[in-house]
């Protein structure tokens, strides 16, 4: 996609591919709002846009099939794919939906991806052709266009690029084309589908399929002294994360949970040696990264020591980035490699 530039009094940002918004973080006075079931979205006071209610779209009958229903046009093709690939589908995701030119945060079961052409047949891409397509069948699946007007600069300044860009809840907006961006909805009975698109005239566009549902947690296990006692006893250290305060070696209160169990573990095994050893990622400055971790560590020993646990059973190390557990190269692995083990000697 292109970068575009749009600008505000205040502010000039620079807009990136598949999504993007002003660095401005500014919530305009109110005097009206939308309701979105459980959602309130604050309204310009001077913006004249009719509210959304989903009761009010005519429920589909029609057979939709799987998700996430629809093809992409023929000699059309989803991220260059033949097929839909499972990568592309997220079991739990959200996206800004356009309605009446407002922004609306849908959750659910996802499809982002670009479209492209399949170029096998020598032609170039079609934004009409693809529009009048996929409006054709998804009015015959009962799917409403809730959105085909332009969406107002002051809508992307309020949601802010951390919703649209860093979390990429903005992937079928696109803003060289905020008044082009098509959204449709079908109701089923026992379903809510969004879909939204944006096309780039002979080049290419951008698609989100999305099926409106909630969020099936997973469930998480405390960490308990029994379970670091067992991990000493076969792989000699327990690796635990314990949350710390940012760029400081304070604990937050889950963080304290876990040094109550590690004093448990050693009150329990007295002559249970232990070395506290303090890991974090690579970003930032190296050597604060190690003095940090050596904070950290020390800190931990020191609320050990307070509560009754023998000094001499105890040493601080810290590492810093220098002992990754995996690569840095991605936000899950960096939380993984912030960390503290407790290393038997």
């Amino acid at each position: 996609m292109k970068k575009n530039i749009l600008t505000v009094s205040i502010a000039a940002v620079l807009l990136a591919c598949n999504s993007g918004v002003k660095k401005e973080n500014t919530v305009h006075d109110s005097t009206d709002s939308i309701q979105y079931k459980d959602t309130v979205i604050v309204a310009d006071a001077n913006a004249n846009m009719p509210e959304f209610d989903i009761n009010s779209i005519k429920e589909s009958t029609v057979e939709l099939g799987v998700f996430p229903y629809l093809n992409a046009p023929q000699s059309y093709t989803y991220n260059y794919d033949k097929k839909i690939s499972t990568n592309d589908i997220r079991d739990f995701d959200r996206e800004y939906f356009a309605v009446h030119g407002r922004l609306i945060p849908v959750e659910g079961k996802s499809f982002k991806v670009r479209l492209e052409k399949d170029r096998s047949d020598g032609k170039r891409f079609n934004s009409l052709i693809v529009d009048k397509s996929y409006e054709e069948a998804i009015l015959a699946l009962g799917g409403v266009k809730v959105n085909d007007v332009s969406i107002p600069d002051s809508e992307i300044v309020r949601i802010g690029d951390k919703e649209l860009i860093d979390k990429k809840y903005g992937h079928s907006l696109d803003y060289n084309l905020l008044d082009d961006i098509k959204t449709y909805v079908i109701k089923a009975k026992d379903k809510e589908i969004w879909i939204q698109y944006y096309l780039l005239n002979d080049e290419s566009g951008g698609i989100t399929i999305l099926e409106k549902g909630r969020l099936n947690t997973l469930a998480i296990t405390k960490i308990t002294a029994s379970q670091m006692k067992s991990d000493i006893e076969k792989n000699g250290k327990a690796i635990l994360n314990i949350n710390f305060d940012t760029d400081k070696a304070s604990l937050k209160p889950d963080g304290q949970e876990v040094v109550k169990e590690i004093t448990e573990l050693l009150q329990s095994n007295p002559t249970l040696k232990l070395s506290i050893e303090g890991h974090t990622d690579n970003s930032g400055d190296a050597k604060k990264n190690k003095l940090l971790s050596l904070d950290r560590a020390t800190n931990v020993l020191n609320v050990l020591v307070a509560s009754g646990v023998s000094k001499g059973n105890l040493r601080a190390v810290g590492f810093g980035a220098e002992k990754p557990l995996v690569a840095n190269d991605t936000e899950e692995n960096r939380a993984k490699n912030r960390r503290v083990e407790l290393v038997k000697f």
